[in-house]
């Protein structure tokens, strides 16, 4: 018991009267805490920095990681959030248990703590704020991680941290909004890699409303964002979905050290993308989502399709072999109720069905369909038209060389956009027919082509023989014949 208090005592003295040397330090230990007012940790190479601030206008103390020489200093990361001091009596150290703490005026309880259980004693471990931005608890003797800022996201992706769910350590990584400009709290949106389905997408909600979505994985990055699957961006994402982690990283397609960027969750419901050179004065917004009305989740509803209009024609439309549920709200430019089947089309399954093809589009939310990496874009077809449930499917590569994606039930948030895939959506063979005319019949077809053929052929025995002059009597027989086409029950072709 004695023990204890001794030593209890000599981290207080430890934490509390050592002096603080004005040098740029990037490890914090046992007895070299920070204390507000003090000199912060810089990591290598100057990049960001961890020490006390107080957020826009407010008076209160915070602990929290920054970029060092950026413009505006903006905070990246945030330790008691939701915990603030409201004095400047705050310390970040590391406790008798090997994790970091933060005390404020009330020195035995702290405000905030990493609380993982280890079996460290006294002096073993040690934080490091490394060149990423990422502060890391470290075993001394073996640098293993304990703990670390990447794992504990706020409102802030920066290059190389994840997003998304370790299933291995039972993480999920989210980011969340800060409340205020001036309160760093969990706010009201948040950012999620939704790994509920087999084609992971990422999810804005606010709130509980599901705001916005990236749109599938197509192989070089996220489809409803055009710069991420984008040669000519910056940014690089990539995406791990395997049985131990679903998640994904990004980071700068060119690295330079003097490139800094980070995307950020605002509470107003929208995630934007910054970029500054270290010698400038300002961030560049590089992109924002949602882009428009069209990137709000389910703007037409279900089975509805969005494209942004110039003019004032109403945005939404529904999909091929599809109305307005209500058409007196949709004249009154509310479409979230969506379309259904037109009516008198509930026709036989497999009874002459076709897909359309809706060409520039965000697919429809995953959430719900089937994915097989393997099959081919014709093999996806067949796959959807054996099943009376399949409404719709399209490539899982942007390309269309391999995979495939079938939705069953409701196609929900279809949106027209530049450089989109092509959907193909289940119709029956009377839609068929409008929407593509009498062309679209392939009987139709053959017989036109056959009769095509012919004609041509006629054609040409009648020049030839003028131009040759010979055989006049054939070429007075060919010129007299009355040659007619007839069409029987659309399938057989007379000629006499």
């Amino acid at each position: 018991m004695y023990f204890t208090k001794g030593f209890l005592l000599l981290h207080t003295l430890l934490v509390f009267l050592i002096p603080q040397f004005d040098t740029l330090q990037d490890i914090l230990t046992i007895s070299n805490p920070i204390r507000d007012g003090g000199d912060p940790l810089v990591s290598n190479g100057e990049t960001f920095a961890l020490g006390f601030f107080s957020p826009g206008e407010s008076t209160n103390r915070y602990v929290g990681i920054w970029f060092y020489k950026a413009p505006e200093k903006p905070v990246v990361w945030v330790a008691n959030r939701d915990s603030p001091i409201n004095d400047n009596s705050g310390v970040f150290s590391i406790n008798l248990h090997g994790n970091l703490v933060l005390y404020g005026e009330d020195q035995k309880q702290p405000i905030w703590s990493t609380n993982i259980v280890t079996k460290s004693n006294y002096n073993t471990t040690h934080a490091r704020l490394i060149h990423s931005g990422n502060l890391m608890l470290l075993i001394n003797e073996t640098n293993e991680v304990l703990w670390e800022s990447f794992d504990n996201l706020t409102d802030t992706f920066l290059p190389g941290m994840k997003l998304g769910l370790d299933r291995m350590n039972g993480l999920n990584r989210i980011l969340t909004s800060w409340k205020s400009k001036d309160d760093p709290g969990i706010g009201n949106c948040s950012l999620i890699l939704n790994t509920n389905s087999s084609s992971p997408e990422l999810f804005l909600y606010k709130g509980n409303i599901l705001w916005w979505r990236s749109g599938h994985w197509n192989g070089i990055g996220w489809s409803g964002i055009p710069t991420s699957s984008s040669n000519d961006s910056v940014m690089n994402f990539k995406l791990f979905n395997n049985q131990y982690d679903t998640s994904t990283i990004w980071g700068l397609r060119y690295p330079d050290v003097s490139l800094l960027s980070r995307l950020v969750v605002n509470g107003s419901g929208s995630i934007q993308r910054f970029v500054s050179e270290i010698s400038d004065q300002e961030w560049d917004i590089l992109g924002t989502v949602p882009l428009d009305r069209c990137d709000n989740y389910g703007r037409c509803g279900a089975f509805g399709k969005c494209q942004v209009q110039n003019g004032t024609e109403f945005e939404c439309t529904c999909l091929p072999g599809f109305e307005p549920r209500s058409p007196s709200e949709w004249s009154a430019r509310n479409a979230t109720s969506g379309c259904v089947k037109k009516h008198g089309r509930a026709s036989i399954c497999m009874s002459g069905e076709e897909f359309v093809k809706v060409e520039n589009v965000k697919l429809p939310d995953s959430s719900f369909a089937r994915v097989d990496e393997k099959l081919s874009l014709k093999e996806c077809e067949q796959k959807c038209l054996e099943n009376c449930s399949c409404t719709a499917y399209g490539g899982v590569d942007v390309k269309e060389e391999v995979g495939c994606i079938r939705w069953y039930g409701e196609l929900m948030d279809t949106r027209v956009l530049d450089g989109g895939q092509n959907l193909y959506v289940r119709v029956d063979a009377i839609e068929l027919d409008h929407f593509k005319g009498f062309f679209a019949n392939k009987r139709r077809q053959a017989i036109m082509i056959l009769a095509l053929v012919v004609t041509s052929l006629l054609i040409f025995l009648c020049v030839h023989c003028l131009i040759k002059r010979k055989r006049k009597g054939m070429c007075n027989w060919l010129i007299n014949q009355h040659v007619h086409v007839n069409y029987k029950s659309d399938t057989t072709l007379i000629i006499d």
